[in-house]
């Protein structure tokens, strides 16, 4: 797990460094974004949209070629918020770190749009109660791994191309989430990720 954390600090490292010190054919730069995420499935109560953040590393190989291939690693906060009253849970927090690799197809105007898989690594969970500033649970019991459709839209500019997106969970990471000291409970149900991305690269 820290191995693994590790290796995406490198590579982040990495792909900054060869952006400001390095002229290759490839597009290696920093993206940072803010999102809309929420959690929906049948074993989560009243939902509702939660604002979260997302920063890391991109390239895109031969980036003057019509057809490419866009690739990011990104820490990504997410989660839902929850309309439970004062007594019930409140928020749900997650950070996945997420990997993707997907087909981008550059656009007459020199915009882009890119669509495939992105890998997501369930890496901190913490459960919030009405308007308490601290965590009720962490270490929550969600499947640690998830699979999103991914797609983005790209708008290029001299400086920074805007990147406007969505990614969709494909898997159900509900995991016996029984939780019974909260209200109201978390029962045997699914639960799916969706968020939406407004972001910069640079």
């Amino acid at each position: 797990m820290r191995g693994f954390f590790y290796s995406i600090s490198i590579f982040i490292c990495s792909s900054i460094l060869a952006q400001s010190n390095s002229i290759s054919k490839h597009h290696l730069g920093v993206k940072t974004s803010i999102n809309i995420s929420s959690m929906i499935g049948s074993a989560l109560k009243n939902p509702t949209p939660k604002y979260g953040y997302t920063a890391g590393s991109f390239c895109v190989f031969h980036s003057e070629k019509k057809i490419t291939a866009y690739t990011e690693i990104v820490g990504n906060f997410k989660g839902s918020n929850f309309n439970n009253g004062d007594l019930g849970y409140s928020k749900i927090a997650l950070f996945y770190v997420d990997a993707s690799v997907l087909p981008m197809v550059k656009l007459k105007n020199k915009n882009a749009i890119a669509v495939g898989p992105s890998l997501s690594y369930l890496g901190l969970s913490s459960i919030y109660v009405g308007a308490k500033k601290k965590s009720e649970i962490d270490k929550l019991n969600l499947k640690p791994w998830d699979l999103n459709l991914t797609v983005f839209y790209h708008i290029k500019k001299d400086i920074v191309t805007f990147q406007f997106g969505t990614k969709i969970g494909l898997i159900d990471i509900y995991n016996n989430l029984n939780l019974t000291t909260i209200t109201p409970s978390i029962d045997q149900g699914n639960i799916h990720n969706i968020s939406f991305e407004i972001g910069m690269l640079f």
